[in-house]
């Protein structure tokens, strides 16, 4: 079975994550991408992730400021299954690529339009930066310690890539529905929606519920945090239940714990100081042996656990090889990058990395010449009044 993919042709407009990550997920599935870039290149372009970003793709420069530039854009347009772009709300519309003139162009069009808070509201005209708004949705201040603690920042842009989760899930739904009704439609995603969604269940009933404070980068939960080794190595123990409670107490040889008052809300609701107390005690405990040697024993007896790991080392874990989850690619200057395989698994149509990512501009002119028809003449011409 072909990739489910194939034939479908994208066109590219996104920078940074959101847009090119989208992109990419589509590509690995078998859609022709076409990344377009402004003369400048996409600022991710100083990034070493820009490389996985944006593999499997054609890459093609022009300047959509000039009328040339945006006539070209919709000629590939009227030729498109689908249009990503995560401008700022309204700037897709001034470069003449927006959802209104797409819609015209060529009704039959997906038109993914990925911004910080929406298309509309309040906010639609804010700077739509990750930390901005993961800082918004609450995810700063649930991570630091609700009401006690500063908030936390944290290093993965978890937004942005969620979103682009959002966002290829949600094209490959309005393909479908153009399979039943001959139409295309707007996609609006959100990095706000999309955090909110990754997050949907710690905001249920948030009026009602006791609020636990958990000013513990480790984490606030004696049964449920990282813990240190003799060694120094951090592990994750993650008793999140009371049948694994009882079954590491047992297995550790302290039975008179499934009395003891002190785990009463056992796992995640053993509040201060009683928590603090069970915290030093589990530390003094697991300071008694190596990380390797607490895993080795923890995992025989079925209790659960695992290594916190480095980014070398999770690129080397035998789970992760096994998963097939680690290939190498050649970068033009940069030699052979070691990143991450296809993440979606398919039986009967797997993904498939198509090649490494453009250089700026690389398949410009193919592109000119094979899908509109261009001649080497107009090409030179374009070039020399820097629309490509």
């Amino acid at each position: 079975m072909k990739q489910v993919l194939a034939g479908f042709r994208v066109l590219d407009f996104g920078h940074y994550i959101p847009g090119p990550y989208t992109a990419m997920l589509l590509a690995e599935q078998g859609a022709e991408v076409i990344k377009i870039e402004p003369p400048a290149g996409d600022p991710m372009r100083s990034e070493k992730g820009f490389v996985v970003l944006n593999r499997s793709k054609k890459g093609m420069v022009l300047d959509l400021k000039k009328e040339e530039g945006k006539k070209i854009a919709q000629a590939l347009i009227k030729k498109a299954d689908v249009v990503i772009e995560n401008f700022k709300p309204g700037k897709a519309d001034q470069l003449g690529i927006g959802y209104e003139t797409v819609k015209v162009l060529n009704p039959s069009t997906v038109h993914c339009s990925i911004s910080g808070y929406g298309q509309f509201g309040p906010y639609r005209n804010r700077p739509g930066w990750d930390p901005i708004v993961t800082s918004t949705a609450t995810v700063y201040v649930e991570q630091g310690g609700t009401g006690i603690a500063s908030p936390v920042f944290l290093v993965l842009p978890l937004a942005s890539y969620y979103s682009a989760f959002m966002a290829a899930y949600s094209i490959t739904i309005a393909l479908i529905a153009r399979e039943k009704t001959g139409k295309g439609q707007q996609v609006d995603i959100s990095l706000l929606n999309s955090i909110m969604a990754a997050s949907c269940g710690g905001l249920v009933n948030f009026e009602a519920r006791e609020r636990v404070p958990r000013s513990y980068q480790q984490g606030g939960s004696p049964v449920y945090r990282l813990y240190q080794g003799s060694d120094g190595k951090w592990f994750f123990l993650a008793l999140g239940n009371l049948a694994f409670l009882a079954k590491f107490a047992i297995a550790i040889g302290h039975e008179e714990w499934l009395t003891d008052e002190r785990f009463e809300g056992a796992p995640f609701m053993i509040l201060p100081p009683v928590n603090e107390e069970l915290i030093e005690m589990f530390e003094k405990i697991f300071a008694e042996k190596t990380r390797d040697e607490w895993l080795e024993f923890l995992q025989a007896e079925d209790i659960p656990c695992g290594p916190a790991l480095s980014v070398e080392a999770f690129m080397d874990d035998p789970q992760v090889i096994a998963n097939d989850m680690v290939t190498e690619i050649e970068e033009p200057g940069l030699g052979p990058v070691r990143q991450m395989g296809v993440p979606v698994r398919l039986s009967q149509a797997p993904g498939a990395i198509k090649g490494r990512s453009p250089q700026k501009g690389e398949h410009t002119e193919e592109i000119l010449s094979n899908s509109l028809n261009y001649s080497a003449e107009e090409i030179s011409r374009l070039k020399q009044e820097k629309v490509i």
